[in-house]
Parts: structure tokens; sequence; C-alpha cells
């Protein structure tokens, strides 16, 4: 006969193996979807690593520790502009590994992302191919 102490022990382990199991698929498959890419985004705290994903109307940014199948932030690709890239260390040579802080705005807030230089040139290209706007009369 188990004792009530083993079973504990056995749903506490089969309850975090099943953790473990959710948050590997979770990072699987936000790593696997297209349009998707590394980037950190600069809390009040600090650097918080996450994976950002183009939707067709949005960005949308999921911290990387986390078991949530929602983004944590996502922004408006009509709103959204690039108002400043500066590379985290000028001295670093001009390859895809360099990584690029990216200073963004929308109306009332902004906000900054590291990236590497390959998915900044993403984003910036995903931003100018936006459809055209209506001006609003």
């Amino acid at each position: 006969m188990l004792s009530a102490v083993t079973i504990t022990i056995v749903i506490v382990a089969a309850l975090g193996v099943l953790g473990i199991a959710a948050f590997y698929i979770r990072l699987r498959t936000l790593g696997s979807r297209v349009g998707s890419f590394e980037c950190a985004l600069q809390m009040p705290t600090g650097w918080a690593s996450g994976i950002a994903h183009y939707g067709a109307d949005s960005l949308h940014w999921y911290r990387l520790i986390s078991l949530s199948p929602r983004p944590e932030r996502s922004w408006v690709r009509a709103e959204l502009q690039i108002v400043e890239r500066s590379a985290r260390d000028p001295q670093a040579p001009l390859t895809a590994s360099r990584i690029i802080e990216v200073t963004c705005t929308l109306p009332g807030e902004q906000f900054t992302l590291a990236m590497r230089a390959g998915p900044y040139s993403g984003l910036a290209s995903w931003l100018e191919s936006q459809p055209p706007r209506e001006l609003s009369r």
C-alpha cells in the first residue's frame, strides 16, 4: 500500500512534468510560426525576453518564460512607428547577429525592442509594406 506522502510526491512530479511539457510545446509552437522572431522588450524593471510575431494587422509579443497562449502585448500595425534605432554595441561587426535596439511609438506610448539585425529588417519592411490608410475628411 502506498503512503500519502508517496502519492503526493508522484502527483507533484507528474504536474511538474506536465508543466515542463506545456512550456516546451508553447515555445516550439511560437518559434515555428511564420513571422516569428526573438525579441526583447524593455520593461520598467529591465529587459524581458520574448518572441514577437507579425499578424496581418498587429505585432504580438509573447513573454518567453510563461505558459500563457495569449500575447502579453500587441501593437496595431497602422499606429506603430519606428522613431529610432541603434546598435547595442556599435563596435560589433556588421553581421546578422548584431543586436539592434528599436524605439517605437504609438499614440500615447513609447517602448523599446531589442532584436537581431535580420528581424529588424523584417520589422521595418513589414511596417513599410502596410496597405495605405484612408484619410478621414
